[in-house]
């Protein structure tokens, strides 16, 4: 099909998804601000750090050490809300501050992005499965409690930390703030599903409806994530970022090579390209280094970490094949 133009236009394809996420129907019916929405949030998730910070301060003050260290020699990244130049400093503050809870406060005003939050929580509770598992498991009780032990050692458990009792506050705290943060989303789903539905006709349909929402709707996850509500309103900052989702779409639509996209860039500049995307730093990697070699330390024989399946040195391809494998109930 071509246009008057005679340039080359592809169909409009309906999406079954589109159509759905169209009648979607908030959880939350009243208008709250962006400092309720977003206060709200960080509040669950730091209830969900708290004891990671509190039961393994080593595994919480390694894993902001880290994301520092990648600030600072990315200069293209920015894992803060704040001047990231302040952030060496106020790491090195939190780490010599003796009293825990002001140590935890001076982390937390660090701003670090939600996303990367959310990571660690994320990982915390991934490298705990199996520690869960093993309360139910058919072991003998000193077997249970030596391979407990040392799971307990690689994860930095403090003297006299109850690590059990940890992993149920953090998956708890955890489902409440994704459970918020998806109904925040939802707030700004048709809005979102509107902007994708606009891009998807402006590159003439050459990407899928449902890929282009998809790229929408990830962008505003991201958007949340990154966005401080001492600095402006939410809705205003989600709107910002759709130029990140448009310039997605755009790098999707020269692989199609469609004309289409230079008659874009023609009209309306490169302001499709105006913005950094940020990506998120590859800790997760470090951290699995960090615990498998203090698995190493408390272990060195192997025996208990043969038992657990923890390498001396888990590579990038090992965990990428293990992902790729993991099952996820739907």
């Amino acid at each position: 099909m071509r246009s008057k133009d005679g340039v080359q236009v592809s169909n409009y394809e309906h999406s079954t998804v589109f159509d759905s996420m169209k009648t979607i129907k908030e959880k939350i019916q009243t208008n709250y601000t962006s400092l309720q929405y977003l206060q709200t949030l960080d509040f669950f998730i730091w209830e969900s750090l708290k004891p990671i910070a509190t039961e393994c301060p080593s595994l919480f003050k390694n894993y902001f050490a880290k994301v520092v260290a990648r600030q600072t020699l990315r200069s293209s990244a920015k894992f803060t809300s704040n001047d990231r130049a302040l952030l060496p400093v106020q790491l090195f503050n939190a780490l010599v501050e003796e009293n825990e809870d002001k140590a935890f406060l001076r982390i937390r005003h660090m701003y670090v992005n939600r996303g990367l939050l959310f990571g660690l929580v994320s990982f915390f509770l991934r490298t705990l499965q199996v520690y869960s598992e093993l309360q139910f498991a058919p072991l003998k009780p000193e077997v249970r409690r030596s391979v407990m032990r040392t799971i307990e050692l690689s994860v930095g458990l403090k003297s006299g930390g109850r690590l059990w009792n940890a992993i149920q506050q953090v998956r708890y705290w955890d489902e409440r703030a994704i459970e918020l943060k998806n109904k925040i989303i939802e707030k700004y789903t048709r809005m979102t599903i509107s902007q994708a539905q606009n891009t998807y006709k402006e590159f003439n349909h050459t990407v899928s409806l449902d890929d282009v929402v998809q790229i929408y709707l990830v962008i505003v996850s991201r958007a949340i994530d990154r966005c401080d509500s001492r600095q402006g309103v939410l809705t205003t900052f989600i709107q910002n970022w759709y130029k990140s989702a448009k310039g997605e779409v755009a790098q999707l639509a020269q692989g199609h090579n469609d004309s289409s996209y230079e008659s874009l860039i023609e009209d309306h500049g490169d302001a499709v390209h105006d913005f950094i995307g940020v990506t998120l730093p590859d800790l997760e990697q470090e951290l699995q280094e960090h615990i498998a070699y203090a698995a190493y330390c408390a272990d060195p024989q192997g025996i208990v970490r043969t038992v657990l399946g923890i390498p001396q040195y888990v590579s990038r391809q090992d965990r990428q094949l293990l992902e790729a494998l993991e099952y996820e109930p739907g």
